[in-house]
C-alpha cells in the first residue's frame, strides 16, 4: 500500500504543477479560500496566492520524506488543498466541490460515523459521502475528482465531531476503483485516523 501511496504522491506533485500552471495562464492571482486551510493547519504557513502555492509545492517537494507515512499523508493533504485552491477560474464547475458547507453541517448534526467513498460502486448503510463520477443514490455527492475531498477535510478538521487536533475520528473510508491518486488519498486518510 505504501508503495502505491508514494507513486500516487509523485503523480499528485505533477498534477499540482499542472493546475498551478493553468491557474497562472487563466490570470488567477488569489487562492480560494485564502489562506488555504489544510496547508495552514498542517504546516502553519499562510498560502493566499497562486505564487505562494507554487512556492509551497516546491518546498513540499524538497522536504517530503517518502520513508515516513506521516510525511506522505501530510504532503498529500496539502497538495489536494493547493489543487482545489487554485483551480476556480479555469476548471468547469462540475469538477469542483458539488456541495456547500450547509450540506456538511447537516451530516455533522446526525452524529453518526461518515463513510467516505472513493469511487466505489455502491454505498453501505449509514451516512455516505461519495467522491467519483456516478454517485450511489444514498450518498451525498461531494465531487467528481479525488482532490475535492479537500473540501470535506477542511470541514472535518474544524469539527469537534470529526477531528481531535490533527486526528480524524468518526470517519471511515472505502476505496473502489483504484487510481494512484485515490490510493494516496485513501492511505493518507488512514494515516490520519480514518477507519
Amino acid at each position: 500500500m505504501e508503495k502505491y501511496a508514494q507513486k500516487g504522491l509523485k503523480k499528485l506533485f505533477s498534477l499540482t504543477k499542472t493546475k498551478i500552471r493553468l491557474a497562472e495562464e487563466a490570470g488567477t492571482v488569489e487562492t480560494r479560500p485564502a489562506p488555504l486551510p489544510i496547508v495552514k493547519k498542517l504546516s502553519g504557513k499562510e498560502v493566499k496566492t497562486v505564487k505562494e502555492a507554487k512556492e509551497c509545492r516546491e518546498k513540499l517537494l524538497e522536504t517530503v520524506d517518502y520513508s515516513k507515512p506521516e510525511s506522505i499523508a501530510e504532503t498529500v493533504f496539502q497538495l489536494i488543498d493547493i489543487i482545489e485552491g487554485v483551480k476556480h477560474r479555469f476548471e468547469p464547475p462540475e469538477y469542483c466541490a458539488l456541495v456547500n458547507r450547509e450540506d456538511l453541517e447537516k451530516i455533522e448534526k446526525e452524529k453518526q460515523p461518515v463513510n467516505l467513498l472513493l469511487m466505489t460502486e455502491e454505498a453501505p448503510e449509514g451516512v455516505n459521502v461519495f467522491i467519483g463520477e456516478d454517485s450511489p443514490k444514498n450518498a451525498l455527492h461531494l465531487g467528481r475528482v479525488p482532490s475535492t475531498i479537500a473540501f470535506f477535510l477542511d470541514f472535518a478538521f474544524e469539527s469537534n465531531y470529526f477531528s481531535e487536533g490533527r486526528r480524524l475520528k468518526n470517519i471511515n473510508c472505502m476505496i473502489g476503483r483504484k487510481t494512484l491518486i485515490a490510493d494516496a488519498i485513501y492511505y493518507s486518510l488512514k494515516e490520519f485516523g480514518a477507519g
